[in-house]
């Protein structure tokens, strides 16, 4: 037995130990490549033997000293082969000729170099000196003389390791030994350093190395980085030897041998558990003879050493440990016992030897998991088999109630899964987790079938009708996962039809989940089998919502089959139809093949709202789009909605770049080439100008562009073809008709203040004394009157606008403007009409109000220009400008109102400072550039004059004043009037295209102003048919009936005029040619 437990042997930890050993003694690369390496193997082998006489070189051919990558070269101890001046150059590889030499063991050339010249220092590849290549390649003849010629055995290469740390680990006593001899090597060097050569020595495991360093002075207790023994690096490698001998040394030199064996590393652990990991059971015991303890846990996972033995199938270990008082059932972290670390690893000998010895075979960890639980997720059936043998309860779940073969489903072990089938399955069968799923729940949900298959050949009767904490079947998750393997078996048992109408609590069957998880494949098998495609669940979503709502195209191409009824026009409890669902969610695809399978693009959910105004509201630009460039979009564009706001008005407010694509459709293009005479291009306006029978008769589209600003649609060829035409029709007529009136009343209004102020004297004495000239001019008789009627006519006018406009009315500044305007106009020209009217008002009121109102004319007739082409531009470019310099002004006048009071404080002695208002207007006025320097301040001070009759000086702070003054020049007259120069002119091309906008919004403001106020027609009429119907229409005369009818009428008429009229051009046009060809004499 004895002999069995030596040689039993962990095939994971032995592998484990090696390669951890492999990779810390291989920190530095080999320097030889494979073609050095048989040279040094078999010094006759190669291109060339080892030994050469060399010929007598030239001089470009002493530079070999730098070998190549393919050969290696061979140094003589002749000295006309060496150059110092490249003797210690690196080749490619980042090797010196003395390198070369060492990896050779070429003796003779090592000396020849040193002699003439070579660094014994030098640092090549990862900063490995010739001493470092020495070592690795165990020359030690070549060492001993490298250590004569003072080359350094502690200088560090890259990874910070020293030629004796590296012989060290090696384990070349004799390399060692000759360093060691050094007079450079003494204890404070060697315990120098995070590794020192010790803890080299250490992980090597020569115990001849390890006693050299002891009797050299290395420190047993100093450790790795500070935080690992000498001790537990041993441990790791196994080196029994090493850890002897340290153990030996700790027992003379430290006053407790036990709490140097039980020192831990960075993670708590301590050389027995380093051991117990590596499965070596003689360190074992020397560790636990010299008092380690066996039950120490680490500070990570809280493991003991019987945990670690256990984990890795020592089996042993796990003996020797229980022999010296291990506790069998400690725990770790997660509260697992030995029993639970062989059980999860399937190492079924321990397994047996802890339950002999007593271990708790129901032992539960943080998880509630046993150790038969933990076995069979981890598919250890050899441990599964000994701890049913024991009595391990078969029934037993954890904490989320999940039993054996929940877990054996779970984690897909099908070969566990029949082996607890043939153990008590009834019960198994039964039992539920915590969300009451059965074992059938579980498997169905899986993407193969087998395990459900299994399971299917024992269910019992009633077994797939148990329903989980969601009220699901097992079909209902395998619907829902999409596993179509599953579904097949499971439509191959009884009621299988039955149980695809079974819903869930939110009312979804089996087919809904399949839909609603873009599961095609699984929903056509569903519905081959009997699935209902109008069940709807509790939010009204048939199998079809699901589908859209998802985005699955294929799963709403596989429920639209022809052969199936359909669904289309299916609404759920909101009245949405999947329509509505696929521009709610922004699948496009999936709408544009519900249009062509028919579906109601009018239909409105409870809100009203079509699938436009739901891909509106949602701002989905992909769908909007996809169904604005289908057919059948006019037959959503056309439709009448209930609020009376059109599909195009939320288009052009929310999505302006479907607005364009619904403008780019409604124009056609003759098949013509455009230099053809009959080319012609046709515009469909009504999506702009809708008919009053589509319930938007007050809709105007490109009023609506024009409130949010939208330059591009205003700049569309449609909707300049409408703004031209409505033009043609009404705007012009009226707005040059307009214009006209005003610019008579404005010659009227400025020839009656003129002749009125002719006859007219003011007195300086009082304002309201005045002598008048007796002046019997018809004129000035008549025309009092004439303005009155202009008046009356335009608040008769401004009472209608505020009649359909309401407040729109006073949210435009143009009509406060002018009311304020023609107020100021009857105050004063009323007194001129009645003598009763004079005593209202004063003369200065009734002189200022004239004033003013003739001014404020002026200024509205020069507004009028707006609406006119490229005149209006530029008139709206300086309104533009104004405002600019209204705000930035605005900004500023902070600073002016302090440079006011200022000056009106300096030099308040004259007359352009001595009140505040007048001080203010000199700043302005000095601000363009009118200063008076030397009027101001120049001749009041350099002749030191006072104001008269006082002594008081007209500057009586000349320093201060001449101070603020020209930091006023400065700061306001070049500054801020070159930064307004610069608002105005600099950026003319901004306020040019602003201008431009804003005139093509004064433009359709215009036309939408006038065909609210005087009824415009829709988009019907031709412009003829409209002035006919404007001049013809008489409040009260007709129905509107009749009107339509008489319109009606005039088409045909005009229609058939105009075909008179071609065929009088046409026989006018022959006659033509008849008498060119008798002039001519041409002959028929």
């Amino acid at each position: 037995m004895s002999c069995i437990i030596r040689n039993y042997t962990s095939p994971v930890l032995s592998s484990r130990g090696t390669q951890r050993s492999t990779l810390s003694a291989s920190k530095v690369r080999p320097w030889f490549d494979n073609e050095g390496l048989e040279l040094i193997s078999n010094p006759g082998s190669g291109n060339g033997s080892r030994r050469q006489t060399p010929t007598s070189p030239t001089e470009a051919e002493i530079k070999p000293f730098k070998p190549t990558k393919s050969s290696l070269q061979h140094f003589s101890a002749d000295a006309s082969l060496l150059n110092t001046g490249d003797i210690n150059a690196l080749d490619d590889e980042g090797l010196s000729a003395l390198h070369r030499a060492i990896r050779l063991d070429d003796q003779e050339g090592v000396m020849s170099l040193l002699d003439h010249g070579a660094d014994v220092n030098i640092s090549g590849t990862s900063g490995h000196t010739p001493l470092h290549a020495a070592v690795r390649f165990e020359r030690s003849t070549i060492v001993k003389l490298l250590l004569q010629r003072r080359a350094n055995p502690l200088k560090e290469n890259e990874n910070h390791a020293t030629p004796l740390c590296l012989a060290a680990q090696k384990g070349l006593t004799e390399i060692t030994r000759l360093m060691l001899d050094d007079s450079r090597v003494g204890p404070s060097a060697i315990n120098k350093g995070d590794i020192t050569p010790f803890h080299c020595a250490c992980l090597g495991g020569n115990p001849e190395v390890c006693a050299l360093l002891f009797d050299s002075g290395a420190d047993i207790t100093c450790k790795v980085f500070g935080t690992t023994p000498a001790l537990t690096f041993a441990a790791w490698q196994g080196h029994e030897e090493a850890c002897q001998l340290i153990i030996e040394k700790a027992s003379i030199k430290l006053p407790s041998l036990i709490d140097f064996v039980n020192e831990r590393d960075e993670e708590g652990k301590t050389a027995l558990q380093k051991a117990c990991v590596g499965g070596y059971e003689g360190l074992v015991d020397l560790l636990i003879r010299n008092g380690a303890d066996s039950n120490a846990v680490d500070w990570v996972e809280c493991m003991s050493p019987l945990h670690l033995a256990a984990k890795y199938g020592h089996l042993a270990v796990v003996e020797l440990l229980i022999l010296n008082g291990a506790v069998i059932d400690a725990r770790n972290g997660r509260l697992r016992t030995p029993l639970h670390c062989a059980a999860e690893f399937n190492h079924g000998r321990i397994v047996e030897l802890l339950l002999e010895i007593g271990a708790d075979v129901e032992a539960r960890d943080t998880a509630e998991m046993t150790p038969f639980l933990l076995a069979v997720t981890h598919a250890a059936s050899h441990s599964v088999q000994v701890l049913l043998d024991n009595g391990a309860d078969k029934t037993a779940v954890d904490s989320s109630l999940n039993s054996c073969l929940h877990l054996a489903i779970s984690y897909c072990k099908t070969e566990m899964v029949k082996i607890l089938l043939g153990k008590d399955k009834d019960k198994l069968l039964q039992l539920k987790d915590k969300n009451l799923n059965t074992v059938f729940h579980l498997a169905a949900g899986k993407k193969g079938s087998e395990i459900l298959e299994i399971l299917l050949r024992e269910k019992e009767k009633g077994s797939l009708c148990q329903r989980d904490a969601k009220d699901r079947l097992a079909l209902h998750i395998a619907a829902e996962k999409g596993s179509i393997h599953c579904v097949e078996a499971l439509s191959r048992c009884p009621g299988f039809s039955f149980h695809t109408q079974q819903a869930d609590e939110k009312g979804r069957t089996p087919l809904h989940l399949a839909a609603s998880n873009k599961h095609a494949e699984t929903c056509r098998v569903l519905l081959k089998n009997g699935a209902e495609v109008f069940q709807m669940d509790l939010r009204g979503f048939t199998a079809l919502h699901h589908a859209v709502e998802a985005g699955s195209l294929q799963t709403v191409q596989v429920l639209l089959d022809c052969r199936l009824p359909s669904t289309l026009e299916r609404v759920d409890l909101n009245n949405n139809t999947p329509l509505h669902i696929a521009c709610m969610h922004n699948h496009p695809d999936i709408l544009c093949f519900l249009l062509d399978r028919g579906a109601n693009v009018t239909a409105k959910n409870k809100r009203n709202m079509t699938c436009l105004d739901v891909a509106i509201e949602w701002e989905a630009s992909e769908v909007a789009t996809t169904l604005m460039r289908h057919p059948r979009c006019e037959e959503v564009l056309i439709y009448s909605p209930d609020d009376g706001v059109c599909s195009m008005d939320k288009l052009i407010e929310k999505l302006p770049n479907v607005a364009e694509i619904v403008l780019d459709n409604c124009i056609t293009y003759s098949p013509l080439p455009p230099s053809h005479v009959d080319f012609s291009v046709k515009f469909y306006l009504i999506p702009l100008d809708p008919y009053t029978k589509y319930g938007c008769s007050n809709y105007f589209g490109p009023a609506c562009m024009a409130k949010h600003r939208r330059e591009k649609l205003l700049n569309h060829n449609v909707t300049q073809a409408l703004l031209r035409w409505k033009w043609m029709v009404l705007g012009k007529f009226v707005t040059f008709f307009n214009a006209l009136v005003f610019a008579v009343f404005v010659v009227l209004f400025s020839s009656f203040i003129v002749k009125e102020r002719e006859k007219v004297k003011l007195s300086h004495s009082s304002k309201n004394e005045i002598t008048i000239v007796e002046d019997n001019d018809s004129f000035l008789n008549q025309t009092p009157w004439i303005i009155i009627v202009f008046l009356v006519l335009q608040l008769i006018k401004e009472l209608v606008q505020m009649f359909w406009l309401r407040l729109l009315y006073f949210t435009d500044l143009t009509n406060l403007f002018e009311l304020i305007m023609f107020a100021f106009v009857w105050i004063f020209t009323l007194p001129s009409v009645s003598e009763s009217c004079s005593s209202l008002f004063t003369t200065a009121t009734r002189w200022s109000a004239g004033v003013l109102g003739l001014f404020m004319s002026y200024i509205s007739l020069t507004l009028y220009f707006r609406r006119f082409g490229g005149l209006g531009l530029y008139v709206t470019m300086y309104v533009e400008v104004l405002f600019t310099f209204v705000k930035v002004i605005s900004t500023f006048m902070i600073a002016l109102t302090g440079y006011a009071f200022v000056f009106f404080i300096l030099l308040k002695e004259q007359g352009n400072f001595s009140d505040f208002w007048f001080s203010t207007a000199k700043i302005l006025v000095m601000m363009v550039g009118e200063l008076d320097y030397t009027d101001i301040l120049v001749e009041h001070v350099v002749n030191n004059q006072t104001v008269p009759g006082t002594s008081f000086p007209y500057v009586p702070l000349p320093r201060l004043t001449f101070a603020l003054f020209l930091v006023f020049i400065l700061m306001v007259s070049i500054v801020l009037v070159n930064l307004l120069v610069g608002l105005a002119v600099g950026d003319i091309e901004s306020i040019q295209r602003t201008a431009s906008l804003r005139a093509l919004i004064d433009q359709v403001f215009l036309v939408d102003t006038i065909m609210k106020s005087v009824l415009l027609a829709g988009s019907d009429l031709s412009a003829r048919e409209f002035m006919e119907l404007l001049l013809s229409r008489k409040s009260g005369s007709t129905t509107p009936a009749e009107e339509w009818r008489q319109i009606e009428l005039a088409r045909e008429e005009t229609q058939g005029e105009s075909i008179r009229n071609l065929q009088a051009t046409v026989e006018a046009q022959g006659r033509l040619l008849q008498a060119m060809a008798d002039r001519l004499r041409i002959l028929e």
